[in-house]
């Protein structure tokens, strides 16, 4: 319900006695000065969002007496005006915006803890985060704190500032040393009391995590009024909430704007409701002073063209990491090629790519690790025992893997059992991967390091070719003799289309490696198909192609 409508309907009180209290925030911008593809709305060619000429257009518009602005994490590298300026390019634009405060996310580690220092004092707002910073840093004056309170007309806020969880898994440990790092609702069931001491009269949670765990610390712990969470590729519709504590993401790159309006009684001092909402930032015609000497233009040369569309998703992600590390291997002969996902960043749509795109998508610069490895140890670097769950597993080229669970659906990597390298040969296996990747293995294999990081070979690798392809998928051997009966065709010698995997698909007439790889996709966005006819609800198959598939194929 509109808050004017809560003000008009709230029993023996005026509007006079209440006050909104707006909060703004932003997420993930990654120091994206300039607009780019939105993949959260349908439809192609991808339209263009965000860019800081909207965006301080925007949040001007936006801001009423009673505003916070806040960011929460990684606004700092992924974009090569943030990566050429340590970051400090979106910190004096936010200085300029006049940001509340704003925490970090693992991203904005990039280049280890004095970089972070340098950060923090180019910002003019302070920045929340666990003091162990200060002790990491042997600083006499503390510069980071976890949480604020501030007076907002009258009324009494507490933010408190969580420190990313992923920040020592996305990172290299020499980069931030001695940094542990709680749970997210540990760290805010912590600082609660805290803030409370302070007589807050509204608390928000600002922190780099993922919807789900806002929602657990939502459910965990009264008091707590909105829980700010990390920026996800979505919707102005899909704002989640959890009871009566808002629970809300913000889009990324600057595409989007969070809003939250908190209508707070004074008399009786407490929070009445909660409307929240996000809105595109459309690119910005206006001059903004200083922008053009921040704008790296060698970066806006066109320098590819890209013949599929890499969605900014999990799958996606895996396509593009799996194009990259199979040019990695074939460059380095290697036998097999490990790349997390976490090394890839925004998506590609089909079209002419700038340099600036290409880099967004491969925006951290990863150092890549050569080393060889026995057999026996390939499972450890594979999925490292210590991997947070919610970390998906990693590209692999040159293998095969056997796999754990339903090989219908692609998260199964997650569950991967063994490895069945294409070609065996004896003795050792040349491998590569990035060295964060190397370092959460556990192994103590040093590794020599490729003169190319991850981002310079993809830009170098790309111009060369002038085009991306996607590669095909590993194939998925199940672990036992029962999944094997499951993926391969049923007895009546029919392919079950809900378990089938991409070679089994390509078998279909007609079903080239595009469309077998949509149907998985479609499965895995959709459930599984609950008829054959539903088959023709994939883009390339449509009642023609249906007829010649339709006496091959099955659904269980």
């Amino acid at each position: 319900m509109p808050l004017f409508w809560l003000l008009l309907l709230a029993p023996s009180a005026g509007k006079s006695d209440f006050t909104v209290v707006r909060v703004i925030w932003t997420s993930d911008l990654h120091a994206q000065l300039l607009p780019t593809a939105d993949f959260a709305s349908p439809g192609s060619p991808r339209r263009q969002l965000g860019g800081i000429t909207g965006l301080i257009r925007l949040i001007q518009e936006q801001k009423t007496p009673a505003t916070l602005l806040l960011d929460n994490g990684d606004f700092a590298f992924g974009s090569p005006e943030g990566d050429s300026s340590q970051g400090r390019v979106m910190t004096f634009f936010m200085n300029r915006l006049g940001y509340d405060a704003a925490v970090l996310g693992a991203r904005d580690f990039r280049d280890g803890l004095v970089s972070i220092e340098l950060l923090a004092r180019s910002a003019g707002f302070p920045i929340l985060a666990d003091p162990m910073l200060n002790i990491l840093l042997n600083r006499q004056t503390p510069l980071f704190r976890p949480y604020l309170v501030k007076d907002v007309r009258g009324i009494k806020v507490g933010i408190i500032g969580l420190s990313d969880p992923e920040i020592t898994l996305l990172n290299a440990p020499e980069r931030i040393p001695g940094m542990v790092i709680d749970e997210p609702l540990y760290q805010a069931r912590r600082l609660l009391p805290a803030v409370k001491a302070e007589s807050a009269e509204i608390v928000i949670v600002l922190g780099h995590i993922t919807a789900e765990q806002g929602r657990i610390i939502a459910e965990s712990l009264p008091g707590i009024d909105l829980v700010i969470c990390r920026g996800e590729q979505q919707l102005e519709s899909q704002l989640p909430r959890s009871g009566r504590t808002a629970v809300v993401s913000g889009g990324v790159y600057g595409q989007r704007l969070g809003i939250a309006d908190i209508l707070f009684h004074k008399t009786e001092r407490r929070v009445y409701a909660i409307e929240a909402q996000l809105l595109n930032v459309q690119p910005g015609t206006e001059t903004v002073p200083q922008l053009k000497q921040f704008i790296l233009n060698r970066y806006d040369i066109t320098a590819a063209y890209s013949t599929n569309e890499f969605f900014p998703n999990e799958s996606g992600r895996r396509q593009l990491a799996l194009a990259i590390a199979e040019a990695l291997r074939q460059k380095y002969n290697a036998d097999l090629v490990i790349l997390p996902l976490s090394a890839t960043e925004a998506g590609l749509p089909s079209a002419p790519l700038t340099r600036r795109d290409l880099f967004n998508a491969v925006p951290y610069q990863e150092k890549l690790k050569m080393l060889t490895l026995p057999e026996s140890l390939l499972n450890q670097i594979l999925k490292p025992a210590g991997i947070n769950e919610n970390l998906p597993a990693p590209a692999v080229a040159g293998a095969d893997l056997f796999v754990l669970g339903d090989t219908s659906q692609l998260r199964i990597l997650a569950d991967v059992a063994g490895i069945r390298l294409r070609d065996r040969k004896r003795g050792d296996y040349k491998l590569i991967t990035t060295e964060t990747w190397l370092k959460l293995s556990g192994l103590t294999e040093k590794g020599k390091t490729l003169p190319e990081n991850l981002t310079d070979f993809w830009l170098r690798y790309v111009s060369e070719k002038g085009t991306i392809t996607t590669c095909p998928l590993p194939r998925l051997y199940p672990a036992s003799v029962i999944q094997a009966q499951q993926t391969q065709k049923s007895q009546t010698g029919l392919i079950n289309i809900n378990t089938a995997d991409l070679e089994l698909l390509c078998q279909l007439p007609g079903i080239g490696p595009k469309t077998a790889q949509r149907i998985i996709e479609y499965r895995q966005t959709q459930g599984k198909f609950k008829s054959i006819e539903e088959i023709m609800n994939v883009r390339g198959i449509g009642p023609k192609k249906f007829e010649q598939i339709r006496n091959l194929i099955t659904v269980r």
